[in-house]
């Protein structure tokens, strides 16, 4: 029973979730709609959507199966009970297990270029070289200071602009007919990627702290083992400061452009309080426990924020109709 509970937290579920609404909100909630509504024609259907989705989200599985093929070790002091690879199934069936999903990814990344045709290719460069990225990350960049908390936050940060990249012609071409309408639906996908991209960088911070002992012993040079678990939390605490900031502008933005009040309150009950307790849990921290429910509020910030960044959900939900 223990093993396929381990087998199941490989696959960190609700982290695939989240990067795939991380792509169908932003597109089919806010894009696609105002591209529609411009009078010009999306060029992605359901099928080719769900191809890039899956593309990303099997990206990113590949990513957390080498990473924990890699953290074995480290997870072995710090989370005994998460250990897969070397423990309930071999190890060398970790680089097996992600050598075949690189190569479904790669299947895809060329189907979707021969559906869609674009003229600069951009599956082919994007998917390839998201997973060289996160390899070098789960290799080489993960124990390191800073370098590799902002690689993979800022890799998390391009999954909404994505889409932005298929439907290149569609915007260019309704810029003209409603160019502050088009202007407000981008600005929101790039919203959405900022949120992703600091609010990651937030969980990957307090991840290195919560995670010291075992990086410790490993030699794994994060910032907490070169400079102290002290040093480090200053900048994860700023880091927290600047998500409740960024919160603070939302709900500002919100009430001076007469948002329903029931999207004010959210926002200031799922976004607000919890990003400004993981910020004081990180700063006055004595312990790893401190941290992971430090962790577990920066995950209630982005998993709330994926459906309270949305100015106006349409009334019809389910992207197949909208």
């Amino acid at each position: 029973m223990k093993a396929i509970l381990a087998i199941i937290r490989l696959l960190r579920l609700p982290n695939l979730i989240i990067v795939y609404l991380t792509q169908m909100i932003p597109y089919w909630v806010v894009l696609r709609p105002a591209i529609k509504r411009a009078g010009g024609i999306p060029v992605l259907r359901t099928a080719t959507f769900d191809l890039i989705a899956l593309a990303t989200v099997l990206t990113t599985l590949a990513g957390y199966v080498l990473n924990d093929y890699y953290d074995r070790n480290i997870d072995a002091i710090n989370k005994p009970g998460r250990v897969v690879w070397g423990k309930h199934l071999p190890a060398n069936l970790g680089l097996m297990s992600y050598s075949g999903i690189l190569v479904l990814v790669h299947l895809l990344a060329f189907w979707i270029d021969y559906q869609l045709k674009p003229p600069s290719h951009w599956p082919l460069l994007v998917f390839p070289g998201v997973s060289f990225l996160l390899f070098l990350y789960a290799w080489q960049f993960k124990c390191t200071a800073i370098l590799g908390n902002m690689l993979v936050s800022f890799l998390c940060g391009i999954v909404p602009v994505i889409l932005l990249l298929p439907e290149d012609r569609p915007l260019w071409l309704t810029s003209f007919q409603a160019p502050e309408k088009m202007q407000e639906a981008v600005s929101l996908v790039w919203l959405y990627a900022i949120f992703a991209f600091i609010t990651n960088l937030l969980r990957e911070q307090v991840k290195d702290l919560e995670d010291f002992t075992g990086d410790a012993a490993c030699g794994c040079n994060t910032l907490a083992v070169m400079r102290g678990v002290r040093f480090a939390k200053i900048p994860a605490a700023f880091t927290g400061l600047c998500v409740s900031i960024l919160v603070v502008i939302l709900l500002f933005f919100w009430v001076q452009t007469d948002a329903p009040m029931v999207q004010v309150i959210a926002g200031f009950v799922f976004l607000l309080l919890p990003a400004l307790a993981a910020t004081g849990m990180v700063f006055w921290a004595k312990t790893s426990n401190a941290f992971t429910t430090a962790s577990l509020f920066v995950k209630i910030v982005m998993f709330a924020g994926l459906f309270l960044l949305v100015r106006a959900w349409p009334p019809v939900l389910g992207y197949h109709g909208i």
